[in-house]
């Protein structure tokens, strides 16, 4: 609690109830009710309440707060804080009551944070519970979840094409075309079911196992892999929404495109459109390009990146050449996979959660020590 961590200033003990109504001008019965959450104070009381404890007005907030909780804890109405963000009111109107991000405006959300003063991880899930985007991932869970079960099943399987129900069904709820719904749905259950199949022939290898000395390996394999596949189960929505609802812009994608099939000597930055270049940083809060002596090139997080989004933004955005998802087609060292596979999936996660950086990302060089070792 807020208050304990605080100290009074007049008695030099840690902030009582009591002291902290009087501070703030009001009952210590009145900052108790606050505290069990009997009672909320105004947006004037609790900007007074959080100065008096010495932290953000939005941490005073319930941790099932939404967007538009964390706005009206700092006192701030939407003309307020789109003025502080530099966008029109029914652009940050569009982001707190549907939770769709403004792509001309990169970056926005890092901006977002600041100005609520709250971290990205609350943020992402104050907008995670906004009305609009909340019956939209449970509608979407529904159809998601039914076509997961038909994939992992056992026969053939056939891929939804743009006319079936769940295409169309869904296209109408995200606002997009029936043609990228499905190219990126069937990626997801075509995913899907290789897990399932990996985790079928462990299984057989388990129940016809000869060697006892082997058993126990089977069973971690087993158990691994039913852990892999219900984590993907679950994550089928948001991956949709990540990608039909706020993905990056098609000129962000494409400068992707270039510095990976450029390969790690980088481009001159004369070469690319510098507001690409920005947008790209300030979306992926400077973690998957860098700046080096010979030009801008990928980080080694934005070269595993870009192989694990491929198949998703190539459906979203579809380009007339090849690229090949074998980086060191391209000249990129080659990293051990077993290795980078923590790693890939904190940056996968981090895509589908909304571009979150992982604190792993922090020192690029020593990731790549890490994955090279």
């Amino acid at each position: 609690m807020a208050r304990h961590a605080a100290k009074c200033e007049e008695h030099g003990h840690r902030l009582t109830a009591d002291c902290l109504a009087r501070r703030v001008g009001t009952s210590k019965a009145l900052v108790l009710s606050y505290e069990l959450g009997r009672s909320s104070p105004s947006p004037g009381r609790l900007a007074q309440l959080a100065a008096a404890v010495g932290v953000p007005a939005a941490a005073l907030v319930d941790s099932d707060a939404q967007l538009s909780d964390l706005r009206v804890a700092c006192g701030l109405t939407m003309k307020e804080l789109a003025g502080r963000l530099g966008i029109a009111v029914n652009t940050y109107r569009q982001i707190e009551l549907k939770g769709v991000l403004p792509r001309r405006r990169p970056g926005v959300i890092w901006d977002l944070a600041d100005a609520l003063r709250v971290d990205y991880s609350r943020l992402r899930r104050a907008l995670h519970r906004i009305p609009q985007v909340r019956t939209r991932r449970q509608a979407a869970g529904n159809v998601v979840r039914r076509a997961a079960e038909l994939a992992v099943s056992r026969g053939g399987f056939a891929p939804l094409d743009d006319s079936s129900d769940e295409a169309q069904f869904l296209a109408v709820l995200f606002g997009a075309r029936p043609a990228v719904v499905s190219r990126l749905l069937n990626i997801y259950l075509t995913d899907l079911r290789e897990l399932a199949a990996r985790q079928a022939q462990a299984q057989a290898r388990l129940d016809f196992s000869v060697n006892p000395r082997w058993d126990r390996h089977y069973e971690v394999e087993v158990q691994s892999l039913d852990g892999e596949i219900d984590r993907v189960r679950h994550q089928g929505p948001e991956l949709l929404e990540q990608y039909l609802t706020n993905p990056m812009s098609q000129q962000s994608w494409q400068t992707l495109v270039t510095l990976y099939t450029t390969g790690p000597g980088g481009l001159d930055p004369s070469l690319l459109d510098p507001s690409a270049v920005h947008a790209l940083e300030r979306i992926f809060d400077f973690y998957l390009i860098e700046r080096t002596l010979t030009g801008i090139t990928l980080s080694t997080a934005g070269v595993l990146f870009f192989t694990d989004t491929l198949p998703y933004y190539r459906a979203v955005y579809p380009v007339e050449v090849a690229i090949r998802p074998d980086s060191q087609s391209y000249g990129w060292p080659s990293l051990n996979i077993r290795r980078a596979s923590t790693a890939r999936r904190h940056l996968r996660n981090a895509h589908v959660l909304g571009h979150d950086p992982h604190p792993l990302w922090n020192d690029i060089r020593g990731i790549q020590r890490r994955l090279e070792r």
